[in-house]
């Protein structure tokens, strides 16, 4: 009853992820995009894992045990991917990770005693957060907040596999163990697990939060350029993806960074070429998209504004109008 509920929430909250954060950035190439689609696609596998052990403990074969092993554990291995650079050398390790994890689940649920097939498991458990949580620690592309979250939580449950590992071999097991380790601990700790993930992901899409206006500091607008003709280029969903990473960006530079139209306002001396230099390295902005930044007037969203749309902005008069500086009717932010 429990995993069948566990399950239910699960399956609650990865659509509604997937519709409100995944679905606005899903064409966006940059490692945010990727990661919001990787990470769908980790939830998907964690939530069908659940699904497939309800059937097996209701009557169902081992063939749905070994598939159920098998998605558990993609499920984190998947997660790797999605924290990894989007190429090179730490991508193509991620993969292999994902392929032999799959494998050697899949064979030892197949082959092995259940006692020797859970020893894997959970091994495989082990490694895959580790190595998650090792590469989120060097992922400068998420928010900061949303890296705690993963980080906390991928070390904790690689801690809680590895221990799950050990007292499964023969022999060292004990009545403390049985406890932590009992069918509702794991339960517990894998849904707990699962629902932590999905709010760093969630953290991803959170609306940036407006900076202190005590700080009278200078301050310099780091902008994208012509608004319409970007969105014409580019697509309107992949503008917005560019906005929110430069945003983020912002963010590690300037704390204090607050939200401006179409842009962000830093202070920052040298703020266009720092902010250039950190979307081509860390966000990967090709050299046509970071031509795309560029200074303009400070003029700082009120506070009243968060919660609308990046590209939407009001007027002085009160009147609402879009990124190509059209009105929206019926609209008034006051």
């Amino acid at each position: 009853m429990l995993l069948s509920i566990g399950v239910l929430v699960m399956c609650a909250g990865l659509a509604a992820g997937i519709i409100v954060i995944v679905l606005p950035r899903v064409g966006s190439p940059t490692p945010l995009g990727v990661f919001l689609r990787l990470s769908s696609v980790a939830g998907a596998m964690s939530v069908g894992a659940g699904t497939l052990y309800v059937v097996r403990f209701n009557g169902g074969g081992a063939v749905s045990q070994v598939m159920a092993d098998t998605a558990m554990v993609l499920g984190p291995a998947t997660m790797c991917l999605a924290v990894s650079a989007p190429r090179g050398r730490r991508l193509r390790a991620a993969v292999v990770l994902v392929l032999v994890v799959g494998a050697g689940v899949a064979a030892s649920s197949a082959l092995l005693p259940h006692g020797g097939a859970l020893v894997v498991k959970a091994a495989a458990l082990a490694l895959s957060c580790t190595v998650c949580a090792l590469l989120t620690v060097r992922n400068r592309a998420l928010p900061r907040s949303s890296r705690r979250v993963l980080l906390v939580t991928t070390a904790a449950y690689a801690l809680y596999s590895a221990g799950r590992a050990v007292t499964a071999l023969p022999g060292l097991g004990s009545l403390a163990a049985d406890l932590v380790f009992s069918p509702a601990g794991i339960v517990v700790a894998a849904i707990t697990a699962m629902m932590l993930t999905g709010l760093s992901v969630a953290l991803v899409g959170r609306p940036a939060t407006v900076g202190t206006y005590a700080d009278r500091r200078p301050r310099t607008a780091v902008v994208i350029g012509d608004w319409k003709l970007a969105t014409a280029a580019y697509g309107r969903d992949r503008v917005l993806a560019l906005l929110l990473d430069l945003r983020l960006a912002a963010r590690e530079v300037d704390p204090s960074a607050v939200d401006a139209m179409h842009g962000v306002e830093v202070a920052h001396p040298s703020a266009v070429s720092t902010l250039s230099a950190r979307m081509r390295d860390s966000h990967g902005w090709k050299p046509e998209e970071v031509a795309l930044l560029t200074t303009a007037a400070p003029r700082s969203l009120r506070r009243s504004d968060r919660e609308l749309p990046p590209s939407v902005t009001p007027l002085a008069g009160g009147e609402v109008v879009d990124g190509d500086g059209a009105a929206l009717p019926g609209v008034d932010a006051r």
